[in-house]
């Protein structure tokens, strides 16, 4: 009952978040003062985190439930439209912020979209959260030998090395985090969509950078689909 609940109340809250975003694009459009704009910045990221949040509790939810990520591939449709609409998502909710992207991706690869959307929102929003503010946050999507490869990568404080091995666990958080940050489902998620396609989620940290990297054989799909029975 409890994990229905929470499923049933996340799409619920869909809705509403929905109008928010509408009015706010909506008003945005209008001639803003300075003031208002930030203002609009902040409310668009805010909608943009509870968004994130709500699909994270829905996802874990539905895991617990016994339906674990489920996947609709397209093996048709580019992938870079796709990490660039979420990266423009995430810079306007955080203009402050420099995101750099760069993208290699001259094959098409069957991946589910929104999926992949969602695990790159995720990675963003941990390094905007506990990434240096001054130097900018680094995306770097390419196909080369048969291998997807997706990073985010952000300067500032190492992970501590404790917390590492527990970082893709469930309500897990880094070390000095607090409850604002969210509720620690965010790279737990992300590995969780990383191991439905195939692939897997990495990190990498120390002095210079942490660098999350997701890793998956192009041809994952395929060599799933001849090996079932």
């Amino acid at each position: 009952m409890r994990e229905q609940f929470i499923a049933v109340l996340g799409h619920d809250l869909r809705n509403p978040i929905a109008s928010i975003g509408g009015g706010i694009n909506i008003l945005s459009r209008e001639l803003q003062s300075e003031k208002s704009k930030r203002v609009l910045n902040i409310l668009r990221g805010s909608v943009l985190r509870m968004s994130a949040l709500i699909d994270n509790v829905m996802d874990f939810a539905r895991g617990r439930l016994g339906g674990g990520i489920a996947l609709t591939r397209d093996g048709e449709s580019p992938l870079a439209p796709t990490l660039e609409q979420v990266v423009s998502e995430i810079q306007s909710g955080h203009p402050e912020r420099k995101i750099v992207a760069q993208y290699d991706l001259a094959d098409v690869v069957p991946v589910d979209h929104q999926r992949i959307a969602q695990m790159l929102s995720n990675l963003l929003g941990n390094a905007v959260t506990h990434g240096s503010p001054t130097e900018p946050i680094r995306v770097d999507a390419s196909i080369s030998d048969g291998l997807l490869k997706l990073s985010v990568a952000n300067s500032g404080d190492p992970i501590p090395e404790q917390s590492l091995s527990k970082l893709f666990q469930p309500f897990k958080r880094g070390e000095g985090s607090s409850s604002l940050q969210g509720l620690g489902l965010g790279l737990y998620i992300a590995s969780q969509i990383a191991e439905a396609h195939g692939g897997k989620l990495d990190v990498q940290s120390d002095e210079s950078e942490t660098r999350f990297v997701f890793r998956m054989p192009v041809d994952a799909h395929a060599a799933a689909m001849d090996s079932a029975p």
